[in-house]
């Protein structure tokens, strides 16, 4: 029997921010524990919360995006929002 997810969970999402690397550091940010949270709703709507190895991070805009762009290819998801606190 197929069945098809009728919601995105958060084991895709994690699995999906598994891909972005720290630019500096050459690692996934999910190894570096870098992933404070993810938030989803029932409408496809995530939002993730990065914590920056440092204050000022030079690499927060790039960090970002990447991981916009990972969660956002995620099957289910309609919008993603990412923030990032150090």
């Amino acid at each position: 029997m197929n069945e098809t997810p009728t919601r995105t969970d958060e084991d895709a999402i994690r699995t999906a921010l598994a891909t972005v690397e720290d630019p500096e550091i050459h690692k996934p940010v999910t190894e570096l524990g870098m992933v404070a949270d993810v938030v989803l709703d029932d409408d496809g709507q995530v939002t993730v919360t990065l914590l920056l190895t440092v204050a000022g991070c030079p690499m927060r805009d790039k960090l970002t995006r990447d991981a916009t762009a990972a969660v956002s290819a995620v099957p289910g998801v309609r919008a993603c929002g990412s923030s990032s606190a150090s």
